[in-house]
């Protein structure tokens, strides 16, 4: 029996199975991203001063997107949801500003609660996905941020 600890899946899911996979993926990412977040919250009062809450909140909000997008990159490498997938979330944080200001609460939740379903549904096959749906989700991420940045600029 071999008694090593193996840090990544075997094989990448597929099929429905990737639904449940994408949902534990997305608990991990978001412990991940609370722990970056932890060590990111300290800083707000030294950037925005001690006064400014509005700044602060900002500022913890920021991180704790910027923590989830990079904690997204563990499960998919180690359950093997694999760059689309990531980049699927990814589209949703970045383009947060886009859609998420003019929203009632419960509908953000139903957005978020959401994605790691759409995100396995477009990665259903797996790693043996068509070359343009890699091009479609950086496309989606170029634009993501491009909004989003138009957005907080103007």
């Amino acid at each position: 029996m071999n008694e090593q600890i193996r840090f990544r899946v075997s094989e990448a899911p597929l099929g429905a199975a990737r639904i449940a996979w994408s949902y534990l993926g997305t608990l991990l990412a978001a412990l991940v991203a609370t722990l970056i977040w932890a060590g990111w919250s300290p800083f707000g009062a030294s950037v925005c001063g001690t006064e400014d809450t509005s700044c602060q909140l900002g500022w913890n909000i920021v991180g704790w997107v910027l923590g989830m997008i990079v904690a997204l990159a563990v499960p998919a490498f180690c359950l093997r949801l694999g760059f689309v997938w990531w980049g699927m979330w990814a589209i949703v944080l970045l383009a947060a500003p886009l859609w998420a200001d003019d929203l009632p609460t419960w509908m953000i939740v139903v957005v978020v609660a959401l994605t790691p379903l759409c995100a396995a549904a477009g990665t259903w096959r797996g790693p043996e996905q068509p070359r343009w749906v890699a091009w479609l989700v950086s496309a989606g991420l170029v634009l993501a941020v491009l909004g989003s940045f138009v957005v907080m600029v103007l």
